[in-house]
């Protein structure tokens, strides 16, 4: 049976939030105990990052802030996880190798700068062959963005190859203002043909769906 990674976008998180993702993830924890989230660090994230542009910093050390913020959600989320389950907190992908095979759950946000959050659920995914679930906060992958065009037509099911057209198409991909993928992280979908499910994570209740492999967003295939 495969493992299950569970990409949480950083923007689902406000500060109001956290207590209904938490309850969630604690259930879906009792569903998959060996679940591996992975936390991005959303607007909190990109405030410091605009913050460190007008001071002048290097795009480097800004992606690094980026990951220390998604390092705060996630540890946000294993203090209270922890209390109720096994779950490892890890920062970077060695810590996650030694463990991945423990059939533990584990909690983590970015790895490495100029390496999206979404990057690392798919090398993650890889790496353990396991299946990707992507809580965004739209229902799924559209040919452009449904925030800004009515007629943005939504997939219940997309070709990789195809998706990857949209990317190098409409650089402007974006779902609620942030890419939705890179095409790094579509590059590893596609050579590893990693199950992907893209759904809207506003209903805390569709991750727990998502899990149930209910049918829900869009499905990327090959």
């Amino acid at each position: 049976m495969r493992k299950i990674v569970l990409k949480i976008g950083g923007h689902l998180l406000e500060r109001q939030s956290f207590k209904k993702y938490s309850e969630i993830l604690n259930e879906a924890i009792k569903i998959k105990k060996d679940l591996i989230i992975v936390v991005g660090g959303g607007d909190k994230a990109r405030e410091f990052i605009k913050i460190g542009r007008t001071l002048g910093l290097s795009e480097s050390f800004l992606d690094y802030l980026g990951i220390l913020v998604s390092h705060i959600n996630a540890l946000i989320f294993h203090q209270y996880l922890s209390k109720y389950n096994e779950i490892y907190f890890v920062k970077d992908l060695d810590r996650l190798i030694e463990l991945a095979n423990l059939n533990k759950a584990i909690i983590c946000g970015g790895f490495y700068p100029t390496i999206s959050t979404t990057t690392v659920a798919c090398m993650i995914s890889e790496l353990v062959n396991g299946e990707l679930l992507y809580a965004t906060n739209v229902e799924g992958i559209y040919d452009k963005d449904p925030k800004k065009f009515k007629d943005a037509k939504l997939y219940a099911r997309i070709h990789i190859d195809e998706l990857i057209k949209i990317f190098e198409k409409n650089q402007e991909f974006y779902a609620g203002g942030y890419k939705l993928f890179d095409l790094q992280s579509l590059q590893i979908i596609k050579r590893s043909k990693i199950p992907v499910r893209v759904f809207n994570g506003e209903n805390a209740e569709n991750i727990l769906k998502a899990i149930k492999n209910e049918n829900i967003g869009t499905i990327i295939y090959y």
